[in-house]
């Protein structure tokens, strides 16, 4: 993700809440996260191509835009998608839990409280 254009993009919106309507890719005045992407990427409002402009600018993947440019997506998501990627993992590598990717949480102990070597803390 181009966190530097994303944030570009909800600046926008966010300085204007009135010109987002995350239902429609452009309607006159009003754009979705998609279509403010493609506006502030330099490109003239096109529905047959926003996807892809957005997805360009933004640097997303299909999976990320399918989930970002859906129509029940809210302020909130946006700002959550800077900080966690779409398999719930925060910038620090672990999820809403505390756990890693492998599992382990930041004392590295598993959900189970074992360690990597299936030991128990010692007290």
């Amino acid at each position: 993700m181009n966190i530097e254009n994303f944030k570009l993009v909800l600046a926008k919106i966010e300085s204007d809440p009135n010109c987002w309507d995350q239902r429609k890719w452009h309607c006159g005045t009003k754009h979705c996260f998609a279509g403010w992407a493609q506006i502030l990427s330099g490109k003239k409002p096109d529905h047959h191509v926003v996807r892809k402009d957005a997805r360009i600018f933004l640097g997303l993947g299909k999976d990320e835009a399918d989930y970002l440019f859906d129509p029940e997506r809210t302020l909130i998501d946006f700002k959550n998608a800077m900080e966690v990627d779409l398999d719930g993992y925060h910038l620090d590598g672990y999820n809403r839990f505390g756990y890693n990717r492998d599992g382990y949480d930041r004392d590295g102990y598993d959900r189970d409280g074992l360690d990597i070597d299936n030991k128990e803390p010692s007290k």
